[in-house]
């Protein structure tokens, strides 16, 4: 295969609320989480040994740094929203995308910007119940509607394994 169209791909709010969780890198969760654990272990030690003052702060750490998770992922679904509500009245925007040779590029329908993303800044994908979502460098997410891939996920999947893409997670089909 040389090159996968996908045309009338629409973006929506419900689609973002299925995608949103993957809205932040895996490694800014992780470490979030990470950091919020040790934290509130660190509470719990401070507590056991009569120092309330720092247990009660590393306790609060933690909490911060787990819900962090949540302030991102929900900033980020905010903006998002914002930016389709600023471009389109009927708060959904159309994107036509086509895989070729070096790079994907997403077309805006609406606003007729195109982004190249080259196939070695891609790092994951993941699904959902209506969508494929590509991860890519700098917080790039490419929404893919799966009834607009018009071929079926192992076909797709091998086309980018072609493409020589850094992808670290695959989906399991």
């Amino acid at each position: 295969m040389k090159r996968i169209q996908i045309s009338h791909n629409v973006v929506d709010e419900s689609l973002l609320k299925e995608v949103k969780k993957y809205m932040i890198t895996s490694w800014q969760k992780y470490l979030l989480i990470l950091t919020g654990i040790i934290a509130f272990a660190l509470g719990v030690i401070n507590l056991m040994h009569q120092e309330t003052m720092q247990g009660v702060l590393f306790l609060v750490l933690g909490v911060i740094c787990i819900g962090e998770i949540f302030f991102l992922i929900h900033g980020h679904y905010k903006e998002m929203m914002k930016l389709i509500t600023e471009e389109t009245e009927d708060h959904q925007i159309t994107y036509t995308m086509s895989f070729g040779k070096d790079y994907v590029v997403v077309h805006n329908c609406q606003t007729s910007i195109d982004n190249k993303i080259p196939y070695h800044h891609l790092k994951t994908i993941s699904q959902t119940d209506n969508a494929y979502i590509l991860l890519a460098k700098k917080n790039d997410m490419i929404i893919i509607r799966k009834d607009c891939l018009k071929i079926s996920i192992q076909d797709f999947m091998q086309f980018l394994k072609e493409k020589d893409t850094k992808i670290k997670r695959w989906l399991k089909v």
